[in-house]
């Protein structure tokens, strides 16, 4: 059948004319003459079928009843045609767009549109396949009933649903497991491939080579004008991190090269254009508080956080890094055990992206001279005159009894120091700088070396260094940060022994998990950039701070020098000078010979 887009512009133009309405069809009496015998018209029914396939949104206009408040929107029209035309489309889209009731309604028009064709679903969940297929066929059958007439049997069960056509063409759900290695289809629809739980590997090596076949047309030959092994991957936005974006990625770069190949996708003011969504109802989900930013990016603006290639800590690190159960408030009470404060500065009131951030670290020693090292809090507020914030700073070092308290002594951070370091009140004593002498002027009878000002510009504490310091921490899965906010609850339910039913209280003790939220997002959203010797990073989204990646890269540092002072300690101690005349040299033969050096 030869495809529509090769008809003459003129033949096309007299047939778009002659479909306008079912009156325009029906004067032609093209129905009887079908009626008469197909032969009659067998030519007009070839364009029919052939500009149909390239205007699918046509077709639902012809069938549709007309008076049916249904109507598809034009950029639906739009994603619609881009399903029929293109082999592999990736769509990133926001809640409200109608995605998966379009590529349903894609794969019920074209079993309809090309008999004996055979397509399915899958998704992470076999369930949340058929789930998802069982809505959307519904709502269709629903808005265009003539469709259902096309299909001779629905079978649709919870975790499984089949719909077989009269001409021979199947659609069904493919469970995203080895079992389903064998099968064939010729087509096929990818459902949240952004889910973590997605299994690209899985994709690759059973899903996809289901498409290995071309459908055979009713002639017994291969239609070079159809478009074979349709996939379609329809999500919303992830991370950058995520198999899904390598796939989109893939997908995209196809599309570039001039393939059979179309990445699209749109925020949510496009369907609160259309009143899918409301606006309002976004806009306050914007400026909530307790709404990440970065998941909003992804929700509703359709933006794929993080970095790939050059990210700063993988993902999947990441998550495996959240293993501390219960947030801390206070010392422990073990003597075994110190704390690390550690505080980025900010001075911006007002904005409430940029904050001033403390992180809380309980270190352990351990035989070796390193720390077994948990973030056990995180305290965030909005930038406040320096005085204010040393007095915080100081009811926190009493609070835990810290051994240290790292400070950025950076820009607005100098004057925060300043305000350490002075006699305050009766309740705050004066601390000591302990890593600047350039403070001791400051220094008083009761001063208490607490202070760690850290610069970035310091030969110890290059900025470079920090970063680099940082990555290995999680390369090697050193650090060990809060569990997701619900796993957090129930950590403190089951330590406490009590059902915490307190909206207020739940929301007190769940703040420290949902800061450790908040900085796996400042993470994701940084990556690094190599410039001969020195690592610097940079942020993807300058909306997404990064105070609370400072506050930690800081603390880690030091505790990282500190463990370097400890190993020095450790190797002083066990080497006998008086043992170095006793030492043998070694020959190029293995042997050793007596004597000194």
């Amino acid at each position: 059948m030869a495809s529509f887009k090769n008809f003459s512009k003129k033949r096309r133009e007299q047939i778009e004319s002659s479909i306008n309405s079912r009156q325009n069809y029906e004067t032609n009496n093209v129905n009887q003459q079908a009626l008469n015998g197909f032969e009659l018209v067998q030519e007009k029914w070839v364009e029919y079928c052939s500009y149909f396939r390239e205007y699918p949104d046509h077709f639902i206009d012809f069938i549709a009843d007309p008076n049916s408040k249904i109507r598809l929107f034009f950029y639906q029209r739009i994603y619609l045609r881009i399903m029929f035309r293109y082999q592999k489309v990736f769509l990133t889209a926001t809640r409200g767009t109608s995605k998966s009731y379009l590529q349903n309604l894609f794969f019920i028009l074209k079993c309809i549109f090309y008999p004996g064709t055979k397509l399915f679903i899958c998704a992470p969940g076999k369930e949340q396949a058929a789930k998802i297929a069982k809505e959307k066929l519904e709502e269709i059958f629903e808005h265009y009933p003539i469709l259902r007439n096309e299909v001779k049997t629905y079978n649709d069960q919870k975790d499984y649903v089949r719909v077989v056509f009269h001409n021979g063409s199947k659609y069904d759900v493919v469970q995203m497991t080895d079992a389903s290695r064998g099968g064939r289809r010729y087509g096929g629809a990818v459902e949240e491939i952004a889910d973590e739980s997605f299994k690209g590997d899985i994709l690759n090596s059973v899903v996809i080579p289901l498409m290995a076949n071309n459908r055979t047309a009713k002639n017994g030959k291969i239609d070079e004008n159809e478009t074979h092994k349709s996939q379609i991957y329809i999500t919303t936005a992830g991370t950058q991190q995520q198999f899904a974006y390598q796939k989109l990625m893939e997908i995209y770069v196809e599309m570039l090269n001039g393939k059979s190949s179309f990445c699209l996708g749109n925020s949510y003011e496009l369907p609160c254009d259309y009143g899918h969504l409301d606006i309002d109802f976004v806009e306050s989900l914007k400026d909530s508080p307790t709404y990440k930013l970065a998941d909003f990016m992804r929700e509703y603006e359709s933006i794929w956080t993080g970095s790939s290639s050059d990210s700063l800590v993988s993902e999947e690190k990441l998550n495996k890094s959240r293993v501390v159960g219960i947030a801390e408030w206070e010392h422990c009470g073990d003597e075994n055990v110190e704390y690390v404060l550690s505080y980025d500065v900010s001075r911006n009131e007002g904005n409430e992206n940029a904050l001033s951030c403390l992180a809380v670290f309980k270190i352990t020693p351990k035989s070796d001279g390193f720390y077994v090292k948990e973030l056990v809090n995180i305290f965030s507020m909005e930038g406040q005159h320096s005085l204010l914030q040393a007095k915080f700073l100081k009811q926190k070092v009493k609070e835990f009894k810290a051994r240290i308290l790292v400070i950025d002594a950076n820009g607005l951070g100098v004057s925060v120091v300043d305000n350490l370091v002075l006699d305050i009140d009766d309740g705050n004593p004066p601390y000591s700088v302990v890593n600047d002498d350039r403070y001791d002027r400051y220094k008083l009878d009761n001063s208490i070396p607490m202070v760690f000002a850290l610069k970035s510009q310091n030969k110890e504490t290059r900025e470079s260094d920090m970063i680099s310091h940082f990555m290995q921490v999680f390369l090697k899965m050193d650090i060990g940060l809060l569990k997701l906010p619900n796993e957090g609850i129930k950590d403190i339910e089951k330590k406490e022994k009590r059902k915490i039913k307190e909206s207020e209280e739940i929301s007190r003790l769940q703040l420290p998990y949902i800061l450790t939220d908040i900085l796996f997002e400042e993470i994701m959203n940084l990556r690094y950039k190599q410039s001969g010797n020195d690592t610097k990073i940079e942020r993807i989204s300058n909306r997404i701070q990064k105070d609370k990646f400072s506050a930690l890269m800081y603390g880690l540092y030091w505790i990282h020098l500190e463990e370097r002072k400890n190993i020095l300690k450790n190797r002083s101690r066990t080497i006998n000078i008086n043992d170095f005349p006793k030492m043998r040299k070694p020959n190029a033969y293995g042997k050793s010979k007596g004597g000194i050096f």
